[in-house]
């Protein structure tokens, strides 16, 4: 057995994507504007990493080592500014 849409059904799921794909294509030049990138982030978008800060990180058991990325890593205690 096959189960069919009624037509309220499927006007109402044509007017559901017909007002998502409007309010994206009128919400995108407000997003550009309010959530533009960094200078700094834009141009470096090619890179991973910021090797000009690298800070030095220590494991739970107590190994040191250099990290030059914006996050820490899991399994750290801390890692300096």
């Amino acid at each position: 057995m096959r189960l069919r849409m009624a037509t309220g059904q499927w006007i109402t799921g044509c007017l559901v994507m017909l007002g998502a794909t409007v309010g994206a294509v009128l919400s995108s030049p407000w997003a550009e504007r309010t959530f533009t990138r960094p200078p700094a982030l834009a141009s470096d978008s090619g890179k991973t990493g910021d090797a000009s800060h690298t800070r030095t990180c220590i494991t739970i058991s107590g190994k040191r080592f250099e990290w030059n990325f914006p996050n820490p890593p899991f399994g750290t205690l801390s890692c300096s500014e």
